[in-house]
């Protein structure tokens, strides 16, 4: 028996993609979004997205999407803990902050004692029925490599 993802339909926040100066009256910036508006199998990666937590996870994500495809993931959704402008034109399609810490909260993923919205670190796998079939929880200061974030998306999905 495999268990739904905690917090899949928790709203966050999505820089719209489609967004642009030149199309800006007629694109919304952002759009609210859950885990389960998305198919297929979902890697999830958490970054708590502020300065001195290893920022370079971002590109690594962005840079290697075609390994994240090879091991099986659809989707890569990367939600941030910080403030989402800070981290906009990263160009990662599926780029999401947690507002109300509601999905932070259903997976244990905030911070004791600080009171802005940082996120733990996770990578989680997600199949097609909305099941976590893996989880890696990361050390907050570690930065992790981009092989082991694969490695959560084949032991889930290989």
């Amino acid at each position: 028996f495999m268990a739904q993802l905690p917090g899949a339909d928790a709203k966050l926040i999505r820089l719209n993609p489609e967004w642009s100066v030149e199309n800006a009256a007629s694109t919304p910036l952002e759009q609210n979004l859950t885990i389960q508006d998305f198919r297929g199998k979902r890697l999830i990666i958490t970054l708590p997205g502020a300065g001195g937590f290893c920022n370079k996870e971002f590109d690594q994500v962005k840079d290697n999407m075609d390994k994240f495809k090879a091991a099986g993931a659809d989707e890569v959704i990367v939600i941030v803990g910080t403030d989402i402008l800070s981290n906009a034109g990263r160009g990662i399609p599926n780029l999401f902050q947690d507002p109300d810490l509601e999905f932070a909260k259903a997976n244990n993923l905030q911070l004791d004692g600080v009171r802005s919205r940082y996120l733990n670190r996770a990578a989680i796998a997600v199949d097609a029925d909305g099941n976590e079939v893996a989880r890696e929880n990361a050390d907050l200061l570690g930065c992790r490599t981009v092989d082991a974030l694969v490695a959560v998306a084949q032991k889930a999905f290989g």
